[in-house]
């Protein structure tokens, strides 16, 4: 009977203390780690907009400075294709100074001096991609072509300098007349421009 008793106080215990927890305040942890949160949705709010982004980057750039050996260097000169470019801007330049000189009026010895460099720097590029994918560029035939121009309209300013004095203007065998120089000059200039653009809108 004893023993009996025993284990009913033992059941009733494990019955009472069953299910018995924690029986105090819990900390709010909401509002304990809320500053966490606004710190991190703070920071995941990029400070301007994509559109703000594009136009803060087209404010820095800065034009072509095609006459920048550093940029030829760097941004053009990468690869073969690119050193095609790299010769073709070098003439470039020299033929805006010779749309300069026939805007001007320049005289024959500034005139013939540009002439000869844009001769030989358009002989270096016929050298150099003769018989390679380069000569069949537009720009390649076109280069070709102004260089023929251009030592003609040299020769024909030249030749009318030096025979003037001895050929009478109104000799029906003078073709070295002021009319057809300025006939040849206009036709230059015109084929300069034209060349121009096509070797600034290359690919």
């Amino acid at each position: 009977m004893r023993k009996f008793i025993g284990i009913f106080y033992l059941v009733l215990a494990v019955i009472m203390t069953s299910g018995a927890g924690y029986m105090g305040t819990l900390p709010d942890i909401e509002s304990e780690f809320s500053y966490l949160r606004k710190e991190s949705s703070e920071k995941s709010i990029a400070p301007y907009s994509v559109q703000e982004l594009d136009k803060k980057n087209e404010q820095k750039l800065k034009p072509v400075p095609r006459d920048d050996d550093k940029y030829v260097d760097i941004i053009i000169k990468k690869d073969k294709s690119s050193q095609y470019m790299n010769d073709v801007n070098d003439v470039i330049l020299i033929l805006e100074k010779l749309r300069k000189c026939l805007n001007t009026n320049q005289d024959i010895q500034k005139f013939n001096a540009i002439v000869s460099n844009l001769i030989d720097n358009v002989d270096y590029i016929k050298t150099e991609y003769e018989g390679k994918p380069e000569e069949n560029y537009l720009s390649y035939n076109k280069l070709i072509q102004i260089s023929s121009i251009a030592r003609e309209t040299a020769s024909f300013r030249t030749r009318i300098q030096r025979t003037q004095p001895y050929i009478p203007y109104t000799s029906s065998d003078n073709i070295y007349t002021k009319e057809n120089l300025d006939s040849k000059l206009k036709n230059l200039l015109n084929t300069v421009n034209e060349t121009i653009f096509i070797l600034k809108n290359l690919e």
